[in-house]
């Protein structure tokens, strides 16, 4: 978890109607309205764990929010394996909101950073399970950025944000599908950023492990030591 991420007072989470106190939260991305909540145990949690994520609804994209439920709700088999589960809607921070599980693990961002080390092929191995799942359901998951795919601490690639999730009626088989060919596309982008970071270790005479990402910011011409 990022330590620069943007830390909340106590709130209230609104679900199935019933307010539960909110003990702390945590921002996960600044680009986006994601939290971490860790939720009071003392009361009534209306049936979810101590800590939740809650993904709030972007301004003027009830669509694309509605979309995401959808997404879901479809792909309900893969929920808690393959992508994370969702307990429902919720308002929070006054706004509409959906609740889904906390993903324990690394992005594969953070792996090319140097986080931690895994091989090519191991990770194209892990990458295709998840990806087959989700086509074997009849979808196709577009949004594929590194930052979306965690290897979590079982050794799986877990897949977030469902908000990019195609039902196409003509659906290609899978080594022919848009499934398949982002594995390769995210094994590129991998090995690209971990590449890109060992040479700046180099020119800059830093460790090729560090503890923390911030130490890199990326610019328009590609990363630099911050």
């Amino acid at each position: 978890m990022d330590s620069n991420c943007e830390i909340l007072e106590p709130q209230v989470l609104y679900f199935k109607a019933v307010p539960i106190r909110v003990e702390s939260a945590q921002r996960l991305d600044p680009r986006r309205e994601v939290y971490r909540l860790n939720l009071e145990t003392r009361q009534d949690l209306q049936g979810l764990p101590s800590v939740v994520v809650v993904k709030t609804m972007k301004e003027d994209c009830h669509d694309e929010y509605q979309q995401e439920i959808e997404n879901y709700e479809r792909l309900r088999s893969l929920q808690g394996s393959v992508i994370p589960t969702f307990f429902g809607q919720c308002t929070f921070n006054d706004g509409p909101a959906i609740i889904i599980s906390e993903v324990v693990g690394t992005t594969l961002r953070d792996i090319a950073y140097g986080h931690l080390q895994i091989s090519s092929d191991e990770l194209r191995y892990k990458l295709e399970i998840a990806m087959e799942s989700i086509h074997c359901l009849g979808a196709e998951y577009l949004d594929q950025r590194l930052e979306n795919f965690i290897l979590c601490e079982t050794g799986e690639i877990m897949i977030v944000d469902m908000e990019q999730v195609d039902f196409p009626l003509d659906l290609e088989v899978f080594k022919e599908s848009v499934n398949y060919g982002g594995v390769g596309s995210l094994l590129y982008l991998f090995n690209d950023k971990k590449e890109r970071v060992h040479q700046l270790c180099v020119w800059t005479n830093l460790p090729s492990r560090w503890p923390a990402r911030p130490m890199f910011e990326e610019g328009e011409d590609g990363l630099r030591s911050g």
